[in-house]
């Protein structure tokens, strides 16, 4: 592994040869170290340019430690701590409960019509949704989208909330477990969106899976 010291130490290596070559050019084009004060400057910041600007790009993807926000997870765990459970409920007691758990360890179960099905899930698979949760900012959403609210004017001239929340529906929860860490949110039928489409394809796929 190349340690930052070692990575600036090669930069400013690369940077003093280059001042060099610069020194030398500017040498034999003119026979003498002599220079107006206009190329004196250009140079000067030429080379400052280059030097300094080499190191900021090559530290951009650097590995960075804590956590993703105040509620997010932590930006380094292990893989086999990561849990991934989603819990379709039909709204209806006449169906029953469907879910899918997928584990860091590749170990995954199909709940559908009372039975556990288990099944293999790739962990290069889990990563893929893993990161389409960070593409989506999953963890910045707010825990349960299943209240419906709305306003309404009141002897005209004041604006109150009503809020709705409706206990027969249906609806998904969706949850995210990284060691001691977990974000879970609950919504309806009214999305979101991207988070449904996720959800749609999990199911998809653990249906396959555990029917191979």
């Amino acid at each position: 592994m190349i340690s930052k010291a070692d990575t600036d130490q090669s930069t400013n290596s690369k940077c003093e040869l280059e001042n060099a070559a610069f020194i030398a050019g500017f040498k034999l084009k003119r026979g003498s170290f002599i220079w107006t004060p206009n190329e004196f400057l250009a140079g000067t910041l030429l080379m400052v340019i280059t030097c300094l600007g080499m190191p900021a790009a090559m530290s951009a993807e650097s590995v960075i430690t804590g956590s993703l926000g105040p509620g997010g997870p932590p930006l380094t765990y292990r893989i086999d701590d990561v849990r991934i459970h989603l819990t379709r409920h039909p709204g209806n007691a006449a169906f029953p409960v469907q879910r899918v758990s997928l584990a860091g360890s590749g170990s995954a179960t199909l709940e559908r019509d009372g039975k556990i099905m288990p099944f293999t899930y790739q962990v290069k698979k889990l990563l893929v949704l893993m990161n389409e949760f960070y593409r989506i900012r999953f963890f910045d959403m707010p825990d349960d989208y299943t209240n419906r609210y709305s306003v309404f004017l009141k002897d005209e001239e004041t604006v109150e909330t009503a809020g709705l929340h409706m206990l027969d529906a249906g609806g998904m929860r969706i949850c995210f477990t990284a060691a001691s860490y977990e974000k879970c949110v609950n919504y309806g039928d009214e999305g979101p969106s991207e988070l449904e489409d996720i959800a749609r394809r999990i199911f998809s796929e653990a249906d396959v899976l555990a029917n191979k």
